[in-house]
């Protein structure tokens, strides 16, 4: 287990809705790992069921994965999926974006195309329009600029973590965007 690992052995003092804390203890690379590292452990588990403890051990296992999970939502923000968004969120997107996104939606209609309901088919139609249309309106951008896709995926983060987000918080997650 890595420096930043959570004892097994503590995990009746772990509290999820003080996710924050915990959060304090690892950054993005870190947390993967260690959601890695849990996983491995919990498939070998599994594999000694016949341990006479084993549904205690595999309770702290699973706790402690899910734990590390909630950690990692809230350091890692999510994206919106492009069959998802809005008019709006497709006009912060930034050149590359919006051919990635095009990319997507292009294999969404692919895939919906036979379906006998073409509600979703019709949805990828017209969200491939808007795409269309805003990638004409755009020219590749250097590296420098920061995409109002990022900073919308930061604010929807942060409108649902709990009401007393820390100051510190926000300077990182906004220094990770000027660094990007």
């Amino acid at each position: 287990m890595g420096k930043n690992s959570i004892n097994l052995d503590n995990l009746e003092n772990l509290d999820l809705a003080n996710i924050s804390e915990l959060a304090k203890l690892f950054d993005e690379t870190t947390i993967i790992q260690e959601i890695k590292n849990i996983q491995s452990i919990k498939c070998n588990f599994k594999k000694k069921k016949t341990r006479s403890d084993y549904e205690i051990v595999m309770t702290k296992i699973l706790k402690k994965e899910q734990v590390l999970k909630e950690i990692k939502n809230y350091i890692i923000p999510k994206k919106v999926f492009v069959t998802n968004m809005s008019l709006e969120q497709i006009q912060d997107l930034n050149y590359d974006e919006t051919i990635k996104a095009i990319k997507s939606i292009q294999s969404k209609k692919c895939n919906t195309q036979g379906l006998l309901n073409q509600s979703e088919y019709e949805k990828a139609l017209i969200i491939e329009g808007w795409l269309l249309e805003h990638k004409n309106n755009l020219k590749p951008i250097v590296n420098t600029n920061i995409n109002k896709s990022s900073i919308h995926n930061l604010i929807n983060n942060l409108e649902t973590l709990n009401k007393k987000v820390e100051r510190d918080y926000v300077i990182n997650e906004l220094k990770k965007l000027l660094d990007k």
